[in-house]
């Protein structure tokens, strides 16, 4: 952490996107994609994969995300990394040939 690689072994790097920015949903089961990582490496690397079947059900429009690393998996120390927003567009075009 602060700007220093740190091992991710036997964490748990959790990616959450929501339609809203803050609600009281303390489980997150109202979260339109979840994601928990424990494959990190002790280089400090994980890597948080979108799926396009993650998304295929959601409406266009703005979401929120924050990504989070639970150091142990144990929801004792938990960081903020990184917190944004994902914006999904939607095509008039749906057919693929």
């Amino acid at each position: 952490m602060d700007g220093v690689a740190t091992t991710l072994v036997g964490a748990t790097v959790r990616f959450t996107m929501k339609s809203a920015e803050y609600d009281a949903d303390t489980d997150d089961s109202t979260a339109s994609v979840l994601k928990n990582v424990t494959s990190g490496t002790s280089g400090g690397v994980a890597t948080i994969t979108l799926n396009p079947s993650d998304t295929a059900t959601l409406a266009p429009g703005k979401y929120y995300y924050d990504i989070k690393v639970d150091v142990a998996s144990d929801g004792v120390t938990v960081y903020k990394m990184d917190e944004g927003t994902i914006t999904l567009d939607a095509s008039p075009t749906n057919r693929l040939s």
